[in-house]
């Protein structure tokens, strides 16, 4: 999943800063209740931040109901 930096933002703002951490430039780490999630800028400069959050969510549960 990707967000250009405008929605990032945005999305950063509503959850507050206490739950983020900027380790490095160009990573962002969102501490959220069930885990952390890294947002990543992308090389090719188009001003998008992704993060592989939904497919990780998404073979947990997989792997969970195995």
């Amino acid at each position: 999943m990707c967000l250009t930096t405008e929605a990032l933002v945005l999305f950063l703002n509503i959850i507050g800063a206490g739950m983020v951490s900027t380790p490095e430039p160009g990573r962002i780490i969102v501490h959220a209740e069930a885990a952390d999630v890294h947002w990543v800028a992308r090389d090719d400069s188009d001003d998008r931040w992704c993060t592989m959050g939904p497919q990780i969510d998404r073979l947990a549960r997989f792997d969970a109901a195995k």
